[in-house]
C-alpha cells in the first residue's frame, strides 16, 4: 500500500513539474485588439505587437482584393470574445518565434486552454501553414479531424477548404473544382482497394 501511494505521490508530483515547466514557457500579455480570427494586437510590457496564431487559417476578411469570404467576420468575433475577458499568455514554438515573413507566431493561452486549438476545434479554422514550427500539430490535426467529421462551420460548405493547399476556396467555381478533385481521389482510391480486394480473392481461391 505505501509503495502504491509513493508511486502515485511521485507522478503527480512529475505531472505537476511538468505544467510548471510548460508555463514557464509562456509570457503574459494583455489583449489589444483581434485584427483578423488568426492575427491580434497585443500588448507586452506596455508595448504593443502584432503576433500570428501558429499552425492554423482563419478565413480572409481583410486581405487585399480578395473579397470578404465566408466565417472570416466570425472567427475573428469568437477570437475576440475568447480573449477578450481572461488571463492571457503566449508561447512560442521550440523551432523559431517568425516565419519568412517576419511575423511573430505564438500558441496562444486563454488561461490553460489553447485559442488555436479551440478554434480549429469549433471549426473557425484549418490546420495551415506548417513550416519547422510544429510543437503542437498533432493536437491541432486531432481538433480538425473532430470539426470535419461534425461538420462545424468552414467544413459546412463542401469544397471550401481547400485541402490540396492553403487556404480557402471562395467562389462558387473554385469549390465546384475542389470537390471534383476530391470525387476524383476518392474514386481513385476505390479502384485500387477494389483490384487489391480482387487479387486477395483470386490467391485465397488458388489455395484453398
Amino acid at each position: 500500500m505505501r509503495t502504491y501511494i509513493k508511486i502515485l505521490l511521485l507522478t503527480l508530483a512529475g505531472l505537476l513539474m511538468m505544467t510548471t515547466a510548460a508555463e514557464a514557457k509562456r509570457t503574459p500579455v494583455t489583449f489589444d485588439r483581434a485584427i483578423d480570427g488568426d492575427t491580434l494586437s497585443v500588448k507586452q510590457n506596455g508595448r504593443k505587437k502584432t503576433i500570428r496564431l501558429l499552425l492554423i487559417d482563419t478565413p480572409e476578411s481583410k486581405k487585399p482584393n480578395t473579397p470578404v469570404q465566408p466565417y472570416s467576420l466570425e472567427a475573428a468575433k469568437y477570437t475576440e470574445s475568447l480573449v477578450n475577458t481572461c488571463d492571457l499568455s503566449i508561447e512560442h514554438d521550440s523551432k523559431g518565434r517568425y516565419d519568412r515573413y517576419k511575423r511573430e507566431l505564438v500558441y496562444l493561452y486563454c488561461g490553460d486552454d489553447m485559442v488555436n486549438e479551440q478554434l480549429v476545434r469549433k471549426g473557425y479554422a484549418r490546420v495551415g501553414y506548417i513550416y519547422s514550427q510544429k510543437d503542437y500539430l498533432y493536437e491541432l490535426q486531432e481538433a480538425e479531424r473532430y470539426a470535419k467529421q461534425k461538420k462545424l462551420k468552414i467544413w459546412s460548405l463542401e469544397g471550401y477548404v481547400n485541402e490540396d493547399g492553403e487556404g480557402f476556396n471562395t467562389t462558387k467555381e473554385e469549390r465546384e473544382k475542389e470537390v471534383d478533385i476530391v470525387e476524383k481521389i476518392r474514386q481513385a482510391l476505390y479502384r485500387i482497394v477494389d483490384s487489391a480486394l480482387d487479387t486477395l480473392v483470386k490467391e485465397l481461391k488458388k489455395n484453398f
